[in-house]
């Protein structure tokens, strides 16, 4: 008995040694399409590179291509097509278990050529939409995994890109070029969305962790300033997401378990000769678990659940259509939270909903022209109450926002090519508004609603946009975006224009100029005041869209071979800013807070600053990035005296980098270690009225000095590490992610002490540790 136990330990040690011995291989697919319209382009060449023997394959007539046996780990593509440029795609992760899809967009070469020419590799960071001449860049899901603390969220990543920053480290804030937050524009699937974010509340606060998970995520695109005339109602930047299709060849898995949730993803075809596939995403939260080892909100376990889901139907040749879905519930609930004073009693409850989804059509009419249509609904609802008692009198103070916005959506985009040169690209996007907004303060048994609205308004949008190449040197593009809100009844039209210049294959010079504008939370628009007669209103209803002029000057030099130094100078100057209307008071919706209160929009604002960015494309098993930014922002109050915004911080520098060690008998498992460097300026903060708290105990800043504290410099290191252990058919991926390794006590705000008479600091994040383990099969 004991010699038959001893055959089968053999046996199965042999077998644990021949699994990590063999080498590994995977399927790589995708679809060739041509850049600007999106159409199949079957007959191009496919060749996996660096490899003995060499390998390769054709597309197919719908631009269909599959590459088997490629071995696992990072490997290299070169894609030709008669008459386009080549594309290289590098250093793409295989792994064991999951199918890799690709998808290479190629643009049309303006010389007919009788034969292929290889040229030098392009970068991986060129944006999917080939009208964007500045400020722009693509992100893939492998970069949105990669960088420490990002937590596998896209905005969290994009905080390590030039220009970029946040103010928070419990919220998905993001700052751009000293922008508000909520300046940002969202798009999912080509239609405008609500911030993809748990717990967020329009108007108040982005959220703290994303709904986007990615499971999800395709290649998508990320814009800091002087964005294409197709994007409307943003004035400091925009995130493109796309969703990537299912698998369409065979059923794939994934489990997540993690610090802050666990999800499972499952994709795969309708049937074997179809090519549809389905792909959906379930994640529920775990922050049970993180709250026992790191207080994550004072006496709270903020709890999530979100679901995603894409359905990709081709119906034929030319057409395609899409389902998609992303929703998610959270709620935060505080009860007697640590106070300042102790007498004092909190009891706080927050409860949020966010969801989007939509269908999109994709029709080739001919060979030079797209029209994409998207019918689309998203919302969001939210309810925060915060109830204050002191036990020793019973007075009490209530406050409540009950959010509630949600947009019915129709948009058209048709794309003509009619040649290499000439691309025209028109669209219109028809936005039907819904909302019941209700904030108010309750003070024992008086009640001041501050806002109390419930109705519908219009938003339409119309745009153009002409890209011309005079060369394969020279480039520009022209349009405008229209503008038209019925809440306001304003209007307005937006010219933009880009040019990009290739001095040298190593060198390029570009420039950018645009008018955006942005309407403000719907809340803003229906604050209640109240006049001298009793009689209530809401002034702040005519206040006109906020306009961003954007001047973009940009600078990029290959200075390696698998990476890039750029330099970008930027001025904007805005317009029509909400200000309040009394000159006793200076606050500004360029503050990207709530303002209670009559205002104007007779308030200016303007950013400006610097950005370098010195960047080494993941190859050769590391990576590294490297970004300054020096900038100012201020704005202009009611009393003609300009005030640092809230988030002039006047410099954010950055330092992410990386490094992949291939491990095993047969190098198929990967071990990786990434670091990152973040350190802004500080934080904003206004001084106290001493002197009117001491005469009556009233609480208020002093109006002329907004803005005027800064608090100590921002710094945080960041640092992850993983293990990726490939089997047949199967993956374990091990991590670790540490936000803020040397424990550093930042300044989140300064909160002032009535006993003490002093303003005193409270602190962001301490040490986080965030433990994640995953498996595809």
């Amino acid at each position: 008995m004991k010699l038959k136990k001893v055959y089968i330990f053999q046996i199965l040690v042999s077998m644990t040694f021949f699994a990590n011995a063999q080498t590994l291989t995977q399927t790589v697919k995708g679809k060739v399409l041509d850049a600007t319209t999106g159409r199949p382009l079957p007959g191009a060449t496919i060749t996996l590179l660096n490899v003995e023997p060499s390998q390769g394959t054709i597309s197919n007539n719908q631009g269909f291509f599959i590459l088997e046996n490629v071995p696992v780990g990072r490997q290299s593509f070169l894609c030709s097509f008669l008459g386009y440029e080549d594309s290289f795609i590098s250093e793409i992760l295989v792994g064991s278990a999951k199918e890799i899809d690709l998808t290479i967009r190629l643009v049309e070469s303006l010389e007919q050529l009788n034969e292929v020419i290889v040229t030098a590799p392009k970068d991986n960071i060129i944006p999917n939409n080939k009208l964007a001449t500045v400020s722009a860049r693509s992100f893939s899901v492998e970069e949105t995994k990669r960088f420490p603390a990002s937590i596998s969220d896209p905005g969290r990543m994009a905080l390590s890109f030039a220009g970029v920053t946040n103010s928070d480290d419990t919220t998905n804030e993001i700052v751009i070029r000293g922008n508000a937050p909520n300046q940002l524009l969202w798009k999912i699937e080509g239609v405008e969305v609500p911030e993809p974010n748990h717990f967020s509340e329009e108007g108040y606060s982005p959220g703290a962790i994303s709904l986007l998970s990615t499971n999800m995520l395709g290649k998508s695109d990320f814009f800091t300033g002087a964005f294409p005339a197709e994007y409307g109602n943003a004035t400091s930047g925009v995130f493109d997401i796309n969703l990537r299709n299912g698998n369409a060849n065979k059923a794939e898995y994934a489990f997540q378990l993690g610090v802050l949730g666990a999800d499972l993803s499952l994709e795969g075809p309708f049937s074997k000769d179809y090519k549809g596939s389905y792909l959906i995403n379930y994640r529920y939260s775990t922050l049970t678990l993180l709250n026992e080892v790191i207080e994550v909100s004072d006496n709270s376990v903020p709890k999530f659940q979100d679901l995603s889901f894409k359905v990709n139907m081709p119906i034929s040749n030319k057409t395609n259509v899409s389902f998609w879905g992303i929703g998610g519930i959270s709620e935060d609930n505080q009860e007697n939270a640590e106070q300042i004073n102790p007498d004092l009693t909190e009891d706080e409850q927050f409860d949020s909903k966010t969801y989007m989804g939509g269908v999109n059509i994709k029709h080739f009419l001919n060979d030079k022209s797209t029209l994409d249509a998207a019918l689309s609904y998203s919302g969001n609802e939210s309810s925060y109450e915060l109830t204050l008692t002191q036990p020793s009198t019973n007075d009490s103070f209530i406050e409540r926002d009950l959010l509630e916005n949600s947009a019915l959506r129709f948009s058209l985009n048709l794309t003509n090519k009619f040649n290499p040169k000439t691309t025209l690209k028109t669209g219109a996007i028809l936005s039907y508004l819904n909302y019941n907004v209700l904030s108010d303060e309750v003070r024992n048994t008086a009640q001041d609603i501050l806002v109390n609205e419930d109705g519908n308004g219009t938003m339409a949008q119309f745009f153009a946009q002409v890209k011309y190449r005079f060369n394969k040197k020279l480039s520009s593009t022209f349009g405008f975006h229209s503008t038209y809100f019925s809440i306001n009844e304003d209007f307005a039209v937006e010219p933009r224009a880009g040019i990009e210049y290739k001095i040298h294959p190593k060198h390029t010079i570009s420039a950018g100029i645009g008018i955006h504008s942005r309407r403000m939370p719907l809340n803003q628009y229906f604050v209640q005041v109240e006049d001298q007669q009793g009689t209530i209103f809401t002034p702040n209803q005519d206040i006109d869209l906020m306009r961003a002029t954007h001047y973009v000057l940009g600078y990029d030099w290959r200075i390696i071979k698998n990476g890039h130094l750029k330099i970008e100078a930027y001025y904007q100057d805005i317009d029509k800013v909400a200000i309040a209307a009394d000159s006793n008071f200076t606050s500004s919706f360029i503050n990207g807070t709530f303002i209670n209160g009559a205002f104007t929009d007779n308030g200016k604002a303007r950013n400006y600053g610097v950005e370098l960015t010195f960047e080494k494309f993941f190859s050769k098993q590391y990576y590294f990035l490297t970004t300054a930014s020096l900038f100012d922002s201020k704005y202009k109050a009611a009393d003609g005296n300009w005030y640092n915004s809230r988030y002039n911080f006047k410099y954010t520098f950055n330092i992410v980098g990386g490094k992949e060690f291939s491990v095993g008998k047969t190098k198929n498992n990967i071990i990786g270690v990434n670091a990152k460097t973040l350190l802004n300026g500080g934080k904003r903060g206004t001084p106290i009225d001493l002197e009117e708290f001491d005469q009556s105990g009233v609480i208020r800043i002093i109006e002329n000095q907004r803005n005027t504290l800064q608090f100590e410099d921002y710094f945080r290191l960041d640092t992850s590490v993983y293990y990726r252990i490939n089997r047949p058919k199967v993956a374990h991926i091990i991590s670790l992610d540490i936000q803020n390794l040397t424990n550093r006590d930042n300044v989140n705000t300064l909160e002032f002490n009535p006993n003490t008479r002093t303003l005193e600091p409270d602190y962001q994040l301490n040490l986080l540790p965030l433990l994640n383990y995953r498996v595809e099969f």
